[in-house]
């Protein structure tokens, strides 16, 4: 008995000055901000999806300033909202600051087969990267453009039959159906619409929602339990929505690739226009090699030591997979605060009828006429300035000890970025910044913004590789909406919103009725 308490006591001890080191490593550096508890740090309130975490991050900036440190778990954040500290980990020292904020869920990035673009980092991420650009060029993005269209169609017929006689609708419902569909006809192997019976979306709804986060936080905490738990979803996909939307996204890559082989062995020759995604990923080449042997740095030097120029199955699921989850979520959000902005500036909602009129005269609208509605561009601007939705992944992980703007930042260390509070910051945007004003966007230069105080997709090489086609869909929707209806609130809408989330920053709810024009 006497030999287990001295076996075990010495590995409690240690155990329990980990943490504690952890956990004061900012009162160490001198470092102000929130401490929380050993063990969980501020944890616990950055995971409740009735007060997102994100908002936290503005009421500790008022109270400690533009630069403090938490801690989550085991991890180490330094979160700030000073646009020259954020432009500096961003763009200028990006070799230095090249990682992600990880989840024990996620994986090691560097041997998890099917890392996506978000989580990858170093060689890997640049192969990626690379791979994965083409897929969202102009070129690719015309080519979707009837499959956005006839979407559009379907969700302008559902919505009329919702808005008949004056009834209320909930827009943010009809824009996640809507954006879930896209994403599952480019992405999916979808070959019909399945908007309000689509199996997929409660999966979906599952990552984003308000369920229990349990494993989120015991693997926050005890990233072995991460690890063990990662095996066991993997294992069995069905007890966890991601690693199912994974396991489903599989099936439709094989059936593709079966389909593909079936066809060839027929004498059919391949169609020389792929048909979505998964085509697109199939095909994928790139003409860059980045293997450099000579490479002194980590962030140069590869971490396998083959190199192919070709995405592999488990690369392709895991690109699907984030294309997906951001695809359907991000760009719905956007179209819902657009909405609600324009519903409460009436007058601002006018202006982009008249540029929607003038500009779409057509019953269709082309790839061209979207690039002319300039207006519209600045609404959506501004909306995102408004509600940076996804701001959580706005962060990068220190990969070599640096210094930024005079602070001292440690291998391992991450830097959050508190996007709100710029975004909302007087001393950047002059004293209407609480003002939705679309206009500040006309002279065209953003140079100003782009340098720190502005990311509504994010900034520097890992910018948000999809935010064309987002901005594709979302302004198509919306000038089909606004040539038919005007939005406006009613007794149900909720002003202000009230907003919740996790992984993004969404409205409970977006209730507003579509008025037909006259």
């Amino acid at each position: 008995m006497s030999f287990s308490i001295l076996l075990i006591t010495p590995i409690f001890i240690g155990f329990l000055s980990y943490y504690l080191w952890i956990w004061s490593y900012w009162m160490r550096k001198g470092v102000k901000g929130p401490r929380g508890f050993p063990f969980t740090g501020m944890l616990n309130q950055l995971q409740n999806y009735r007060f997102p975490g994100v908002l936290r991050y503005q009421e500790w900036t008022k109270n400690y300033g533009t630069i403090y440190g938490i801690t989550e778990g085991i991890q180490r954040t330094l979160v700030v909202s000073d646009p020259e500290f954020v432009n500096e980990v961003f763009v200028k020292q990006f070799d230095n600051f090249y990682g992600r904020k990880l989840h024990p869920m996620q994986g090691d990035p560097n041997k998890n087969k099917r890392i996506h673009l978000v989580a990858a980092q170093g060689h890997r991420w640049k192969r990626l990267r690379t791979l994965s650009s083409p897929t969202f060029s102009n070129k690719n993005l015309k080519k979707i453009m009837g499959t956005v269209q006839d979407t559009v169609v379907e969700v302008m017929r559902l919505l009329e039959k919702a808005s008949a006689g004056g009834k209320d609708v909930n827009v943010l419902d009809y824009y996640q159906e809507f954006t879930l569909d896209i994403i599952g006809k480019i992405s999916m192997g979808q070959t019909e619409s399945l908007m309000f019976k689509n199996p997929m979306l409660p999966r979906v709804k599952a990552i984003f929602g308000e369920g229990p986060k349990v494993s989120i936080y015991v693997a926050s905490i005890f990233p072995v339990f991460g690890t063990i738990l990662r095996a066991f979803f993997q294992r069995f996909p069905t007890h966890q929505p991601a690693f199912n939307i994974m396991d489903t996204i599989e099936k439709a890559v094989l059936a593709r690739i079966n389909q593909r082989e079936a066809d060839e062995k027929a004498g059919i020759e391949a169609s020389e226009e792929p048909q979505d995604f998964i085509d697109l990923f199939l095909d994928a080449q790139a003409d860059v090699d980045f293997f450099d042997k000579e490479a002194k740095d980590e962030f140069a030097k590869t971490q396998i030591t083959k190199v192919d120029k070709h995405l592999t199955f488990d690369e392709i699921i895991g690109q699907l997979f984030v294309f997906l989850l951001a695809g359907y979520d991000t760009t719905a959000l956007s179209l819902s605060y657009s909405s609600y902005l324009l519903a409460t500036n009436p007058e601002i909602q006018k202006k982009l009828q008249e540029e929607v009129d003038r500009e779409c005269p057509d019953p269709e609208i082309t790839f061209d006429q979207l690039s002319k509605l300039k207006y519209m561009e600045m609404v959506v601007k501004e909306a995102l300035r408004f509600y940076p939705l996804a701001s959580i992944v706005h962060n990068r992980k220190c990969m070599k000890a640096t210094t930024v703007c005079g602070v001292e930042i440690e291998e391992g260390v991450n830097v959050q970025v508190d996007t709100w509070t710029m975004h909302n910051d007087p001393k950047i945007w002059g004293d209407d910044v609480a003002e939705f004003k679309p206009e500040r966007w006309e002279s065209g230069d953003e140079s100003f913004f782009q340098k720190g105080g502005y990311l509504p997709f994010g900034m520097g090489p890992r910018i948000c590789i999809g935010m064309r086609l987002a901005l594709m869909e979302e302004k198509m929707l919306l000038a089909h909406i606004l040539r038919k209806y005007t939005f406006e609130t009613s007794a149900s809408t909720d002003i202000p919103l009230k907003l919740v989330g996790r992984a993004t920053t969404a409205p409970r709810s977006v209730i507003l009725k579509l008025t037909p024009r006259h």
